[in-house]
C-alpha cells in the first residue's frame, strides 16, 4: 500500500491494512509481482496493478491470478512463487499449480495440508514474489 495518511480526497484511497504499520490506515493499495534472482539478489518488477475494487471490481487475489497467467503467457518461468501468507488461498495455490510452479508461503494456522514427501528442491536461480505495497 502506498500509504496517503494526508489525503482528504485522492481518488483510489481507501482504507486498508498496512502490514508496515500494522493498522488500517489511508492508502492506495497496489499489488506486485517481482522476478528476484537468487544468485544476484536483485529484484525486476515484471508486473503491477492498483488495486481498487471499486473501479474495477476485482480483488487482490483476481489480480493475482491475472499476473500470473500473464507471466505465463510472456514465456517467464520461475523456480517458485513466493508470496505473503495473505495470497494462499486454495483458488490461489491451485492457480499456481495450473502453470506448472510451485509455491512458498506461509500459511494460517486455520489452513488445513495435505503432507506430500514428493518435494522436488529449488535448483534454479530465481524466483517469483508477490507482495502488497
Amino acid at each position: 500500500m502506498i500509504a496517503k495518511t494526508r489525503s482528504r480526497k485522492i481518488e483510489m484511497v481507501h482504507y486498508q491494512y498496512s502490514g508496515n504499520k500494522h493498522d488500517v490506515i489511508a492508502g492506495i493499495g497496489l499489488v506486485n509481482l517481482l522476478w528476484h534472482d537468487l544468485t544476484s539478489v536483485e529484484s525486476i518488477p515484471i508486473d503491477y496493478r492498483i488495486y481498487d475494487k471499486d473501479s474495477d471490481g476485482k480483488t487482490k487475489n483476481t489480480h493475482f491470478s491475472e499476473m500470473l497467467a500473464l507471466a505465463k503467457k510472456r514465456g517467464i518461468m520461475p523456480e517458485a512463487v513466493v508470496m505473503d501468507a495473505w495470497y494462499s488461498s486454495l483458488d490461489n495455490l491451485k492457480s499456481i499449480r495450473s502453470h506448472g510452479w510451485v509455491w512458498v508461503t506461509t500459511l494460517r494456522k486455520n489452513r488445513i495440508v495435505n503432507h506430500n514427501t514428493s518435494f522436488a528442491p529449488i535448483k534454479k536461480r530465481s524466483i517469483f514474489k508477490f507482495n502488497s505495497a
